[in-house]
């Protein structure tokens, strides 16, 4: 089977309005503010951002930022305004609490201590009243999509794919990764 061409592709959607965003991050704070009364609990900040591409809707992160001792955590929510363009409905009854049942959880547990998934995420969904699916199956077309960049590599036996990440670990002399066939160091293989 041959990916369409260019042309045949479905032309790309436009991301959500400024008004469809702020209806997110409205909903989103309805969650954190019944949270913080029904587990009482005090929210931390958490920054609410639309900049999610790929076939995820939303994701959680907490980013560890400075050194040591003088280590920040900037956690984040962060929202495909993408897919939310396509299936604004169904994303914001899904993802908003999905993402923000993480938000809380960690709050509460530590991220550390919980399965992402888990017993307490569950608990904080059913709380919410709502789906505790862990994916959603969208169509994507129309949603621009990361492309992965794969390097080629060579050992006795066969060629390998490696990934941007081990490809880049590799040039800084980092890591030094091995045939699990015939144990052989993989070599750049340089496409003519």
């Amino acid at each position: 089977m041959t990916s369409p061409s260019l042309s045949q592709q479905s032309p790309l959607i436009t991301p959500i309005s400024g008004e469809q965003q702020q209806q997110v991050i409205e909903a989103s704070n309805v969650y954190i503010e019944q949270a913080v009364v029904l587990f009482d609990v005090r929210a931390r900040p958490v920054d609410i951002v639309f900049d999610l591409k790929g076939r995820n809707a939303g994701m959680y992160r907490v980013k560890q930022q400075g050194r040591l001792f003088n280590r920040r955590c900037q956690r984040e929510i962060r929202y495909n305004p993408f897919i939310f363009a396509k299936y604004f409905d169904d994303n914001m009854r899904t993802t908003v609490p999905h993402e923000v049942a993480h938000y809380i959880a960690d709050i509460i547990y530590g991220l550390k201590n919980i399965k992402p998934h888990g017993k307490e995420w569950k608990d904080i969904m059913r709380v919410f009243n709502a789906d505790a699916s862990v994916t959603a199956d969208y169509d994507l077309s129309g949603i621009p999509l990361r492309q992965k960049k794969l390097f080629c590599y060579r050992c006795a036996c066969r060629e390998h794919q490696l990934s941007s990440v081990r490809h880049n670990r590799i040039v800084r002399e980092r890591s030094r990764y091995h045939c699990k066939i015939c144990k052989q160091p993989l070599q750049r293989t340089v496409k003519v």
